[in-house]
């Protein structure tokens, strides 16, 4: 394992990467470090128990958020849309299920589509990203858009299908989106150094964003808070505590986990998608995993519950995470 950590601060170190990497097996870290600076202009590192953005990681977080609903029999997996919201129409077939969105299954038009758009540094919308601060404040984008196509149809990641879970969740709870993620899963678990804060008031020991040329914030390409398509800021610290308490049937059920984790879609060979959760066949074993992509955030996040492996790498520049990820996994058998 020595090995393994030193060619991986290696890389880390030659190759620039700014951020944090932390690979533990079992209550043991092979790696667990800051790289880079949190403040480049003020010179402050990054260490372990910095916050950063996940940005599309916390579709997870939308995910069980969902599935407590369904648990506590507020919703089914099943329930169509238009059973909850008649305004939920045009952009999206009222017959479409909660699952399908889950799935990214349900054709939902989506205001912030990754088929078409690669460039998340020149990405915007038509409202001010200070606008933006809860689900229902992204309903205008799309309201009045068609749908992709009919639901179960085909796989399409969708931010506006998670959006549209958000909004159901606030009608559901009568309560902001952030209120109930922080309240009905970060508290619990002991994710006491993750939630929403807003951009322009980040607690202490945050990372700011940079985009890809390594010198501008991204303080004006993300929106002002996080929503239920991503935005949440998190700790590897607090990202552990998530992965342990989740296979320990903490968070939600081993009924439900097991519903979350069964594959629902193919994405292309070895690779699945269930519900808010991406399943991968790595060397034989299930590896879970979670990652997003956005202006300043680079971000991958996976355990392999097999080897009570969980690996978590998070940068605070756009895309990155990408060449310290590929190569971790290049290497994972020196572990």
């Amino acid at each position: 394992m020595k090995k393994f950590s030193e060619l991986v601060e290696h890389k880390a170190q030659n190759t620039g990467f700014s951020g944090v990497i932390t690979i533990s097996r079992g209550d043991d870290f092979v790696v667990n470090r800051g790289f880079n600076f949190r403040d480049r202009i003020n010179s402050i590192p990054n260490n372990i128990n910095t916050r950063f953005g996940i940005a599309s990681g916390t579709k997870t977080f939308t995910a069980l958020g969902i599935l407590t609903l369904v648990e506590k029999g507020c919703l089914k997996l099943t329930t169509e849309v238009g059973e909850i919201n008649r305004d939920f129409q045009g952009f999206i077939d009222p017959h479409a299920t909660i699952e399908q969105l889950l799935t990214h299954t349900s054709g939902i038009y989506d205001y912030f589509d990754e088929e078409q758009i690669k460039d998340f540094d020149n990405f915007f919308v038509d409202i001010p990203w200070y606008r933006l601060t809860t689900p229902s404040d992204y309903f205008p984008l799309f309201k009045h858009k068609q749908l992709k196509f009919k639901p179960g149809q085909r796989y399409s990641y969708s931010n506006g299908g998670y959006i549209l879970l958000g909004i159901i969740i606030e009608k559901i709870e009568g309560k902001l989106f952030k209120d109930f993620i922080e309240k009905n899963i970060l508290q619990p678990n002991k994710m006491m150094d993750s939630g929403f804060p807003l951009l322009n008031s980040l607690p202490f020991n945050t990372a700011w964003g940079y985009l890809e040329d390594g010198k501008t914030l991204n303080i004006y390409n993300i929106p002002i808070c996080g929503a239920s398509d991503g935005g949440m800021y998190t700790t590897s610290g607090d990202l552990i505590k998530f992965w342990k308490r989740l296979f320990k049937y903490k968070i939600i059920s081993s009924d439900y986990l097991n519903q979350m984790i069964t594959p629902r879609v193919n994405l292309k060979e070895n690779i699945s998608y269930g519900l808010g959760i991406y399943i991968q066949k790595f060397n034989g074993q299930n590896l879970y995993y979670l990652v997003g992509s956005d202006a300043g955030v680079g971000f991958d996040c996976a355990c392999i519950p097999e080897r009570d492996l969980i690996i978590i790498v998070i940068s605070n520049q756009t895309n990155g995470e990408d060449e310290i990820v590929e190569f971790i996994y290049l290497n994972l058998d020196l572990i």
